[in-house]
Parts: C-alpha cells; sequence; structure tokens
C-alpha cells in the first residue's frame, strides 16, 4: 500500500495480518535509484495493540535508531524515523520489536502553547515559534535557530534596530506563505489596503522523539472583510544530526466563496528573509537544483531545489528550499535575490521571463483546492557539504520498504 503522509510524503508498506503484531519483524529497503541522505522512512504495522510501543534497530549491529509512532487507528499504527543516509548499491535493514507503552523514550520535539502562538522546542530549547496573534498579517516563523544555535533569519521588522540589519521590506517576516496577488488583492505586503492571514484554529499538535507536527484551519481575508479562501497547513518539525533540521509545509487552498485569481506578479509566494550575514552581497552562495549559481542565473528560473548558504556568527550555514512533485506547477520558479530574499513563486512569468505575452496567473474554481508542499533544509555547510541533492532525492523520491525474511 501507498500512502503520502501530509509530514513527510513517503512510502508505507502495510503488513496485512488479521491478527495482533507480535515482533520482532525485519524490514528493508528496496533497490534504491541513487543515494539518499537524511531520509524519512515511514513503516505501517497493522494489529500493533494499543498498548504497546515499538522500538527499532539497525541490523547488523543493533544500533538503536529513534523511531516515533502515529496515525494510530484500531487497525493498528505508523512507525516514523530519520535514516542518516542510504547507498543506492545497499539494502538497508531494521529490526521492529514490541516495548511496553511509554517506554519509547522522552519527546524530543514538544510543541507547546504560548498564548496565540506555538513554541516548537528540541531538546528543551526553543527551535522556532509559529507566530498567529491576531494583529499578525499572516502567520510565520520566527525565530528559526540553525545548526550551532545561530539565528537563520533576519530579526527586522519582529526586532527593530538590530545592528547590521538593513530595515528594507518590512513584510519579509522571517519565514511565510501568501501572494501578491489574489482575488485581486495584494496579500503579499502589508498595510491597511493588503489582505491579511488569519489562523482560526489550531486543529492538532503532535510531539515525540522524531517530529513535532501542528495543523491549522486559516483564512484569506480581503481589506473589506470577506473570505476568498480557505488554508489548511500542517508544519512538521524533524531535529536532524549535527544540529541541523527539515521544516515541512504542506498547504491546501480552497476558494470559499466564488472563482479566485491568482495573479503574474513577482511578489510571492513561500518565502524566507534570511540572516544579514547571509546575502550573496555580502559573500552568501545561491545555487539551484540545475547548476546555476547566484542571482543573476537563477533569479526566476524553474528549479526543483534551490539553496543559499553565507556566514552567521562565524558559522556557514545554509538554507535550502526543496519542491515537491506533487506541488502545483512543479518545479517552481524562484524569486531568489542578493540581499537575502529566497521564495517559490510559481505564478510570476511575466516577471521572470521579461515577456508580457507570458501569463502565469491561475484562476482556482469555487470549491476546488490546490497544494504547495515544500521541505526547508537548515544545514551546515554549502549545498555539496551538505548533500542537498541526496537529501532532496530523499523527498521527492523517497525509499521504499518491504518486509525481510530470512531468504530475501
Amino acid at each position: 500500500m501507498t500512502r503520502s503522509a501530509a509530514f513527510g510524503f513517503t512510502i508505507v508498506v502495510a503488513i496485512s495480518t488479521s491478527s495482533a503484531f507480535a515482533g520482532p519483524l525485519r524490514i528493508a529497503t528496496e533497490p534504491l535509484s541513487g543515494d539518499l541522505s537524511a531520509a524519512v522512512l515511514e513503516f505501517e504495522l497493522r494489529g500493533l495493540p494499543e498498548s504497546r510501543g515499538v522500538r527499532l534497530r539497525r541490523v547488523p549491529g543493533g544500533e538503536e535508531v529513534p523511531c516515533q509512532v502515529t496515525s494510530r487507528t484500531s487497525n493498528g499504527a505508523t512507525i516514523v524515523w530519520v535514516a542518516r543516509e542510504l547507498k543506492k548499491d545497499a539494502e538497508t535493514a531494521w529490526e521492529v520489536d514490541l516495548i511496553p507503552a511509554g517506554a519509547a523514550g522522552d519527546r524530543r520535539v514538544q510543541i507547546k502553547p504560548d498564548g496565540e502562538n506555538l513554541d516548537i522546542n528540541v531538546e528543551g530549547k526553543l527551535f522556532t515559534r509559529l507566530v498567529a496573534e491576531r494583529d499578525a498579517p499572516r502567520p510565520y516563523l520566527f525565530p528559526i535557530i540553525g545548526p550551532g544555535g545561530v539565528g537563520m533569519t533576519r530579526q527586522f521588522p519582529m526586532h527593530a534596530k538590530v545592528e547590521g540589519e538593513d530595515q528594507d521590506h518590512p513584510h519579509h517576516r522571517s519565514l511565510w506563505f501568501t501572494h501578491g496577488s489574489v482575488a485581486g488583492v495584494d496579500f503579499w505586503s502589508e498595510g491597511s489596503k493588503t489582505g491579511r492571514i488569519r489562523q482560526t484554529k489550531v486543529v492538532a499538535t503532535e510531539s515525540g522523539p522524531v517530529f513535532g507536527k501542528i495543523e491549522t484551519r486559516n483564512e484569506w481575508i480581503t481589506p473589506e472583510g470577506k473570505k476568498v479562501l480557505d488554508d489548511f497547513r500542517t508544519l512538521t518539525f524533524y531535529p536532524l544530526e549535527r544540529g541541523e533540521s527539515f521544516i515541512d509545509l504542506n498547504i491546501v487552498l480552497t476558494a470559499a466563496d466564488g472563482d479566485v485569481v491568482f495573479g503574474d506578479t513577482k511578489e510571492g509566494s513561500f518565502g524566507i528573509r534570511l540572516a544579514e550575514s547571509m546575502k550573496e552581497s555580502r559573500g552568501g552562495v545561491i545555487v539551484n537544483s540545475a547548476g546555476q549559481h547566484g542571482m543573476k542565473e537563477a533569479w526566476g528560473k524553474p528549479a526543483e531545489w534551490v539553496d543559499y548558504s553565507g556566514k552567521v556568527a562565524g558559522q556557514q550555514v545554509g538554507v535550502a528550499i526543496f519542491d515537491h512533485p506533487s506541488s502545483f506547477r512543479h518545479p517552481t520558479h524562484w524569486h531568489v535575490r542578493d540581499y537575502g530574499l529566497f521564495a517559490a513563486n510559481p505564478f510570476g512569468y511575466h516577471d521572470f521571463y521579461g515577456d508580457a505575452a507570458k501569463n502565469g496567473s491561475f484562476t482556482l474554481e469555487k470549491g476546488k483546492s490546490m497544494t504547495f508542499h515544500y521541505r526547508v533544509f537548515l544545514h551546515r555547510g554549502g549545498a555539496e557539504d551538505a548533500k542537498v541533492r541526496e537529501a532532496y532525492r530523499a523527498f521527492a523520491t523517497p525509499a521504499r520498504l518491504r518486509p525481510k525474511t530470512d531468504k530475501a
């Protein structure tokens, strides 16, 4: 059975059994088309008793691998873990066994309310915060703490007059999703004549040893108070080795009350404003999946991913954004600037191609939906050091798993 999970879009293999899972069970990767790095894996265990947890060990060697039991139903549950690397020509195997419920270790990732906001803590320290205050122009993530404990995004406008920071574009709030022309309204900028995205409900949260997850409902509201879009978001946070991490965002937009036109403009859509010292204009490095380097080559071009790296507090770090193949108009185009703005934008054709005859607008019909799915990779070093290409492959074409018998 194959299933696309909101937090990983990975492959799930179900064990068909009418009886309770008794363990142990060995599972292994099927042949891979290429090397994978930081691969999020899932495996469904049917018949897993409600009263039991699971332990996952690497085979051979017996190294215990943190895993998380999630999506429990009367038929069983799914286990999720992260494999550091998987090689094209080598089988990787694990053994799953039962343990008493509650014995699977502490919650490495914890989602905690902070007023109207939600803190995402990793090992007791703040990793990021989902800011959704009533007066916020849109939900956004700030701060975002990267490898070595450094802040990966600009502090302005959340904190004003920070030494060394430019104060341009006050609507660039750390990490966000919106667009500059929706039903004729500018949701990208901020002001009395611009639209707002209002979080209306936290549907669910999940904390655990492998990931934390938040599901929210949101509304896109015009300056006149009219709702034009319903917005369902799933944000999933995976701490990795070396202080690196993933942030997955799955966003489903539904036309709420009539057709909605997404206009052709470069001002959009899924953006991050990096720390000032990471700017290309200050020595930062931009590269995309097509091998194009720098703003002059990468701006406005379609690509599966873009990586932007530079120094923060003396450390070389980077941010890659991955566009999933299931995402709207994959591979998306990129509004990536030398001053630290970095955004996936599938709509801005006439700007990106410099051709007024090209039209990237799109009409979402009433009641219909469109999906955007991205992964943000906060890493050490540059794109090659962080194995960004292999990490993207693990996201876009995840490893398949199968039960392993002694003869397999």
